[in-house]
């Protein structure tokens, strides 16, 4: 009122706000989206609903990155649970993270010219991206040498979705998303999943806690890469106990997937942490009896189930030696029938019979992978390919590890000895179809030492 006062006094008058009138279509389309969506509801109330929430969360996560990575890399670890709403999911939300990174690269480079570390230079990082050039090229001479037909497509499709994950996480992390949020959200849900497996296998659905990722050996290894990041985690948080709890449920969980591969990594994975000085031997004491502790509940609370799962491990195991051996064998062989550049993406599951000495006894499962990831790369892709594979891997922990030595972050020491841990791993599953690689070769490179300009 003073102010309108002095207005008058002065002789001055305020001009009424300038308006412009709104375009038609400010009121036309709203108002048609809700008369459509209300009669597809009134119609077909179910899957009314279910495409309307698919299109709110498939826009707001084209219009986030962020959300967008962190979708992608939450739901791996839960993919056959999404492969019962939609078999396509997976590459739905690895499309979606594609067009988000595009519409968001659009507008500028992530990290502006304002960040303090605008021009860095990272010789860690760039390692990284030039092993997954070199792998690039290397899978599309393969495919173009043999096609593999609807086969080799599919497989080359599922390599491309994890190069554009590695490629677009490692440019995110360089801008608006901070690694420790990726590996938190990582490590939630390795943890979410671990509780799904483990709730499964006491209801008696499975023999072996597997879950939500289906194959216990596939689940082992997602929370192998998992373990490290938690406890590398735990070491800035403010509630510590969460992250022992996150590492406690996912030991219990490992130890019950029985996968050997799984728990020879983790023993890799506590070594290289020993030799790099990143835990104490108090630390692995405390992790040798969450473990022994965990076995003793199990065998106290739950004696049949445990036995009847080991009994079942033991009648299989020397048959699952037995095909390994003979699939190992197939794909050596194939990678010395063509050893520059393999069979071509998809070929080892169509070819592999006919490269075996013999037929493995009393098969009642289909074959289609090496359970080897070295192997299997190098029958479908070559010795080149296997190489550039190699140096992805070796170029994610070096790059990690220059994190680790320049600023001593622990996380980035975490995701080096993780590296090492399911490096060793993959020896005895194939795992070039699933995250855990990619994320952590991302994260490296993300971690990676920076040189200012």
């Amino acid at each position: 009122m003073v102010t309108h006062d002095l207005v008058l006094d002065l002789g001055l008058r305020r001009e009424a706000p300038v308006t412009r009138p709104r375009a038609v279509g400010t009121f036309v389309v709203p108002l048609l989206v809700a008369a459509l969506g209300g009669f597809a509801v009134g119609f077909a109330p179910q899957p009314a609903v279910l495409l309307g929430t698919a299109l709110v969360v498939g826009t707001a996560l084209l219009v986030r990155l962020e959300w967008a990575a962190l979708a992608v890399v939450a739901s791996a670890v839960f993919e056959d649970y999404l492969a019962l709403v939609d078999p396509r999911a997976t590459k739905v939300l690895a499309a979606v993270l594609l067009a988000s990174w595009l519409v968001r690269r659009s507008r500028g480079p992530l990290r502006g010219a304002t960040h303090p570390l605008a021009g860095a230079r990272s010789p860690g990082r760039t390692a990284v991206l030039g092993a997954i050039l070199v792998l690039v090229v290397v899978l599309l001479a393969a495919t173009a040498l043999h096609p593999n037909g609807p086969a080799g497509a599919a497989v080359l499709l599922r390599w491309a979705g994890f190069v554009v994950v590695l490629l677009v996480l490692v440019d995110a992390m360089r801008g608006p998303l901070a690694p420790r949020t990726v590996a938190g959200v990582y490590v939630l849900s390795c943890t979410a999943a671990a509780v799904c497996g483990m709730v499964a296998y006491l209801l008696g659905a499975d023999r072996r806690v597997g879950g939500p990722i289906g194959d216990p050996n596939d689940l082992g290894f997602f929370l192998l890469a998992a373990i490290p990041l938690a406890i590398a985690l735990r070491a800035g948080a403010r509630r510590r106990w969460v992250h022992d709890l996150a590492v406690a449920l996912m030991l219990a969980a490992v130890l019950g997937t029985l996968s050997r591969g799984a728990l020879l990594g983790l023993g890799v994975a506590v070594l290289v942490a020993l030799l790099t000085r990143q835990v104490t031997w108090r630390a692995v004491l405390a992790l040798g009896v969450a473990g022994l502790t965990t076995v003793a509940l199990a065998l106290s609370l739950f004696p049949q189930l445990v036995e009847v799962s080991l009994d079942q491990k033991g009648v299989v195991a020397d048959q699952n030696v037995s095909e390994r051996l003979d699939l190992w064998e197939s794909a050596g062989r194939m990678t010395l029938e063509a050893p520059v550049l393999g069979h071509g993406p998809g070929s080892f599951a169509l070819e592999h019979r006919d490269h075996l000495g013999r037929l493995p006894d009393a098969v009642d499962h289909d074959l289609d992978v090496a359970h080897n990831t070295y192997l299997e790369t190098s029958a479908e892709v070559g010795l080149l390919g296997l190489a550039a594979f190699l140096g992805l891997l070796g170029a994610g922990y070096l790059a990690a590890r220059s994190g680790w030595r320049a600023r001593r972050d622990r996380l980035a020491g975490g995701v080096g000895v993780a590296l090492a841990g399911t490096a060793v791993a993959a020896v005895f599953v194939t795992e070039q179809y699933f995250l855990p690689l990619w994320l952590l070769c991302a994260l490296g490179a993300a971690l990676a030492r920076e040189e200012r300009p």
